[in-house]
């Protein structure tokens, strides 16, 4: 009996020792230690723009895993010389879009914010296993930033290098492997509906408000998704957009837009663009925007001269 509770003794001290551990580790890992105080762990583990130096950012892109497929900042950097974010995260629902552009915009002053439409119908109730990660991942951002050990790493190895996985894809993920879709009617007019909840739209609404309130461009995009998105969904967004006076983009009900080619740039059967598609998506935004007459072509600006220098280490890193 006296083993048996010198182990547990001992377990209850090992797990005791890890967990602070982790949490000196999530702390040492994070981007940008100045906001911890301001923003805390939870909120740094989750914005990776606040890593960026402030008032750079030109526009932010929010939304789901459609956002950080389908738009490359170092792609709008090199062809129109707009710095822009990908505030983005897997099957996020549309609570956290709100907070991440709200806490975005508390360090940044963007002219456009650019939002992924498929958040307006997410049911956060369906996805249980986010909210039980986020809570993990609210104490211990070290599940966040797990890539950050190469930082640390490669500093001793290359001390010319300030660059990092995070801040030269600025929230991108770049996957270039291909699997071709096949649901190529999945936009035809059906009779099944689909209805953006109140709590939702309460959500859009903030949104709206907080772009209002700060000047910014708020354009409402549906990026190419053939396992997702529907006609019903498109009438929706739609709607929605008409009712507060917002620009909406729908690539699946206007294919010719992109003209994507689902055999080769799609990286899982349509539900998402891979590198190849994500090109094509990028520059009809930077093309889109750019017309706004808003914002600046920053390249040849001494001041963002880090931005030229990300893009040698982005290229670098798709080799």
């Amino acid at each position: 009996m006296k083993n048996i509770m010198n182990n547990v003794f001992k377990s209850i001290i090992f797990m005791f020792i890890l967990l602070v551990l982790l949490g000196i580790l999530s702390y040492v890992l994070l981007t940008n230690k100045e906001n911890v105080k301001k923003y805390g762990i939870n909120v740094v583990s989750n914005n990776e723009i606040l890593s960026e130096e402030k008032n750079t950012i030109d526009v932010i892109a929010i939304g789901d895993s459609l956002i950080y497929s389908s738009i490359s900042p170092m792609i709008l950097w090199k062809n129109y010389g707009f710095t822009s974010f990908d505030c983005a995260s897997a099957a996020q629902v549309i609570s956290d879009t709100y907070k991440e552009l709200k806490y975005g915009v508390e360090t940044q002053k963007p002219k456009v914010v650019i939002m992924e439409a498929d958040v307006l119908f997410r049911n956060p109730k369906k996805v249980p296993w986010y909210y039980k990660f986020t809570k993990i991942e609210n104490y211990l951002s070290l599940f966040h930033h797990h890539n950050n050990w190469k930082k640390y790493l490669f500093s001793f190895i290359n001390t010319n290098s300030n660059f990092t996985k995070e801040n030269i894809f600025k929230g991108f993920k770049y996957i270039n492997k291909t699997k071709p879709g096949t649901n190529f009617n999945y936009m035809h007019a059906n009779t099944k509906k689909y209805v953006i909840s109140d709590e939702n739209a309460e959500y859009f609404e903030k949104i709206v408000d907080l772009c209002n309130e700060n000047d910014i461009k708020l354009l409402l995009v549906s990026f190419p998704n053939m396992r997702r998105w529907t006609y019903s969904k498109s009438e929706e967004a739609s709607e929605l957009a008409k009712k507060y006076n917002i620009e909406f983009i729908d690539f699946n009900k206007n294919q010719d837009l992109l003209n994507i080619d689902w055999k080769t740039e799609s990286r899982d059967g349509g539900g998402h663009l891979n590198y190849s598609g994500a090109i094509k998506a990028t520059n009809f935004i930077g093309e889109y925007i750019k017309k706004y007459g808003i914002l600046k072509d920053h390249r040849n600006d001494k001041k963002y001269n880090n931005w030229n220098e990300a893009y040698k280490y982005y290229i670098e890193s798709l080799k």
